[in-house]
């Protein structure tokens, strides 16, 4: 019995044995097909390489910096789930992927409206060390208002990002000061006198159009001293340099660039129309979420203020 018992233990050592080299060899057999696999993507980089030339670091970093935005948005997505997890639902909610660039309008558990939209591209804007990032924010939100055919008033960051497209500057007009409508370089002048008579230091007059306030409105002053108000919602370019309106000037007020309407979700964030439909369903907003007008004008008779929108 003892060596029945001796036996069969014999045997069972051996199988467990044999079962643990066998284990290892597949390890191992694995292991070899991986290092042939890195040793081919290691030879078809320098293939690529060698085509490519110095272009390759440039594909290789552009890469990176995608997988390390992909891994910022798995972030962000986990954080805004945290977010939207508290607070109280409501009979109606709108929901916006910024991932997908997809709305949708969901009523007691059901969808009922679905369209594609267009959310912040997540760059940003830099200037005299302020840092702007164009990105919509994540999290829990309502529609505060509804309004019918918004007037856009441009923020700095516009007028700043028309003239870097133009590799030029931006200048700010305030009370009393004047520039010169080619080149937008200061113009000294004295624009006090009462009845819109244009006096300019030193007697001599500008030889160009000068750009200047009058009454609260930009105008353009001709050296014969004849003046007009230029249009709302126009770009103001002297050269390449680009003037900025003050916010209450009617130079400010950009009208049809939103859309039919607007539904504000406070801190100057709101669901609205555009004139780019070609872009929707792509990140290229500075923040807002756009809508073609036909899917906006169905959202806006949908919904009323103090509907809940989730946007992750």
């Amino acid at each position: 019995m003892k060596f029945r018992l001796g036996f069969l233990g014999a045997w069972a050592l051996f199988a467990i044995a044999l079962g643990a080299a066998a284990f290892v060899c597949v390890a191992e057999i694995e292991n070899f097909r991986d290092l042939r696999r890195l040793s081919r993507l290691e030879k078809i980089d320098r293939m690529i390489a060698a085509r490519l030339g110095g272009r390759f670091e440039e594909l290789k970093s552009a890469a990176g910096v995608t997988a390390g935005r992909v891994s910022a948005l798995r972030s962000k997505v986990a954080r805004t789930q945290v977010r939207l997890d508290e607070g109280p639902d409501t009979p109606q909610t709108i929901v916006i992927s910024t991932a997908e660039n997809r709305i949708w309008l969901r009523q007691g558990g059901q969808t009922v409206f679905e369209a594609i939209c267009s959310t912040g591209k997540g760059t940003t804007l830099v200037e005299n060390g302020k840092t702007t990032v164009f990105e919509t924010p994540t999290g829990r939100f309502k529609i505060r208002s509804k309004e019918e055919n918004p007037v856009w008033v441009p923020p700095d960051w516009h007028f700043l990002e028309e003239a870097r497209k133009k590799k030029g500057e931006v200048v700010r007009l305030g009370p009393g000061e004047a520039v010169d409508a080619a080149t937008g370089e200061p113009v000294a002048a004295d624009l006090s006198r009462p009845g819109g008579v244009w006096s300019w230091i030193g007697g001599a007059r500008p030889k160009h159009k000068v750009l200047t306030l009058k009454n609260g409105s930009v105008v353009e002053v001709s050296p014969d001293g004849s003046s007009r108000e230029l249009p709302p919602g126009e770009v103001i370019r002297a050269g390449k340099t680009v003037v900025v309106p003050p916010v209450t000037a009617p130079q400010r007020r950009f009208n049809k660039v939103l859309g039919k309407y607007r539904l504000n979700l406070g801190d100057g964030y709101a669901l609205h129309g555009t004139l780019a439909t070609d872009q929707l369903g792509r990140s290229v907003s500075h923040g807002c979420v756009r809508l073609a007008d036909h899917d906006l004008e169905k959202l806006w008779d949908m919904t009323r203020v103090g509907d809940q929108v989730i946007i992750y």
